[in-house]
């Protein structure tokens, strides 16, 4: 069984793979349609991007909101999914603007921040029938929240702290006792293509579609579709 965990990186997208009981080399890759190229024959794969996107309701997603609530002090890091037009948009303004219009709320610069990739992802699967069934969304700290039985992490990732990173390299090994090997040569290879925060990340969507954890849930329980039909769900491994 092979299985993928991906995360956006300054690189563009960082993808780590695992089949067969062993992490395979990390790389980065420009574009989710190469991503798919690489990996098309894979099981599952793990993207860190907002997937089912509203139209134009006010209200947020429902996994949005479950996701917060379990992680409690760490709810901070599950950022507002844009509506799909904002997400679109060719720039800040016209995003705020678009978003403003159809719903409550504005638009962030955090979330506006990774809006090109979701618009990619979201175009990808639009375009591309055979990935729906194996392209999903995780959210790293769920899975990690998941991954320590029910707790979330005691450190942010905000402003890159030591305790943070080895926290959750901690968490990792509890679940792959060798995972560091593979961690620290993907950090070796990658360079500056990817951040630390990037790389353990993908490891922590990798390791939870393995065979090495529980049965992989979503939530909610019992996810929505958006108007286009994609399911609005983040994947975790049963703690």
């Amino acid at each position: 069984m092979t299985v993928v965990g991906i995360d956006g990186c300054p690189g563009g997208w960082v993808a780590v793979g695992y089949n067969r009981g062993q992490f395979q080399a990390a790389s980065v890759f420009e574009s989710i349609d190469a991503i798919w190229t690489a990996y098309e024959e894979a099981d599952t794969i793990l993207v860190d991007i907002p997937i089912g996107l509203r139209a134009t309701s006010a209200d947020p997603r429902r996994c949005d909101t479950a996701a917060r609530s379990a992680l409690g002090r760490r709810g901070n890091s599950v950022f507002p999914a844009p509506i799909r037009p904002a997400a679109h948009a060719e720039s800040y303004e016209q995003a705020k603007q678009i978003q403003e219009r159809h719903t409550d709320g504005s638009l962030g610069r955090q979330t506006w921040a990774i809006c090109d990739k979701i618009a990619e992802l979201d175009s990808f699967l639009a375009s591309t029938a055979a990935a729906q069934e194996t392209v999903h969304e995780a959210h790293p700290e769920v899975c990690f929240w998941a991954l320590a039985g029910g707790e979330p992490t005691s450190y942010s990732k905000t402003g890159q702290p030591a305790a943070a990173v080895w926290e959750r390299v901690d968490i990792l090994e509890q679940t792959a006792a060798d995972v560091l090997d593979s961690i620290r040569d993907a950090g070796r290879d990658l360079g500056g293509e990817a951040g630390n925060d990037d790389l353990l990340d993908a490891f922590a969507l990798s390791l939870t579609a393995s065979e090495l954890t529980g049965t992989l849930q979503t939530l909610p329980a019992d996810p929505d579709h958006d108007p286009v039909g994609f399911p609005m769900k983040m994947i975790y491994a049963e703690p």
